[in-house]
C-alpha cells in the first residue's frame, strides 16, 4: 500500500508546481475561460495536465487532469496504476469513502451522478484532502482558512479532473493582473496579493510575473 499512499499525494505537489507560473486577473473579457499550461504534465508523470480557470465573477480556479492518478474501473478505484477493489469502497447515501487498512484515503460527497461510480464529487476528507491542504498552506499565508476550500473531482470513465474552485479573486487593469486571496502561486506577492502582466493573443495567454513568463492555451 506504500505505492498507493505515495501516489495519492501527487495532487498537492502539482498545486505547488503552479508556484512558478503567473496567473490570474477582474472581469477582463479576453482572459475569461479555461487555460491549459503547456508543461504542467512534465512536473510529474501522474499529472496529465492542468491550468487555470477565470470566471466572469472575478474569481479564479485551478484545475488538474489527474486521469493517470485517479479513475474508477469496473474492478474498483485505480490509484496511480494500483487498483483498489470494490471492497475498499464504502457508499452510504451520497457519501463515498475509500478505506485501506484503517486509513481513509478519500472521502467524497456526490454532487452529480454518472454511470457506476462516475460523477462529480466534493472532496471532503482523507489522505488526499490532507495532503492538498498541506500543499496549499505551504504556498499560502497565515490567512488561509481551509474551511473555505472547495475541491471537486469529476470522474468520467478513464478520466478524472480535480478543480480547486474559487481559490482566488482577480481583476485586470490595462495589462496588469492583480490576484487576491490565495496568491501563493505568483512570484513577488506579499502573501495576500500579487500582480503580473498579461497578454491575450488569440487562444494564447501570456502571463509574466517577477520571476518567469508562462504561456497558456485556451481550452475549447
Amino acid at each position: 500500500m506504500k505505492k498507493v499512499i505515495t501516489s495519492i499525494t501527487v495532487c498537492s505537489l502539482a498545486v505547488c508546481a503552479l508556484a512558478s507560473c503567473g496567473s490570474s486577473a477582474k472581469s477582463g473579457e479576453k482572459i475569461i475561460g479555461k487555460w491549459a499550461m503547456s508543461d504542467l504534465s512534465n512536473t510529474d508523470q501522474s499529472v496529465d495536465g492542468g491550468g487555470i480557470i477565470f470566471t466572469e465573477g472575478g474569481k479564479g480556479s485551478v484545475y488538474l487532469d489527474t486521469s493517470s492518478l485517479l479513475h474508477f474501473e469496473s474492478e474498483g478505484l485505480n490509484v496511480g496504476g494500483t487498483v483498489l477493489a470494490k471492497d475498499y469502497i464504502k457508499e452510504e447515501g451520497k457519501t463515498l469513502k475509500v478505506d485501506v487498512m484503517g486509513q481513509e484515503m478519500i472521502g467524497l460527497t456526490k454532487l452529480e451522478s454518472g454511470e457506476g461510480y462516475d460523477g462529480k464529487y466534493s472532496l471532503d476528507s482523507g489522505i488526499l484532502y490532507d495532503s492538498i491542504v498541506q500543499g496549499i498552506e505551504k504556498q499560502g499565508d497565515s490567512s488561509f482558512d481551509k474551511s473555505n476550500l472547495d475541491i471537486t473531482i469529476d470522474f468520467d470513465g478513464s478520466k478524472s479532473e480535480v478543480v480547486f474552485n474559487d481559490l482566488f479573486t482577480y481583476e485586470t487593469k490595462g495589462k496588469k493582473l492583480t490576484v487576491s486571496g490565495f496568491s501563493g502561486f505568483l512570484s513577488g506577492g506579499n502573501g495576500k496579493e500579487a500582480t503580473a502582466e498579461f497578454k491575450v493573443d488569440g487562444d494564447t495567454l501570456e502571463l509574466k510575473d517577477s520571476k518567469s513568463t508562462e504561456k497558456l492555451t485556451r481550452v475549447k
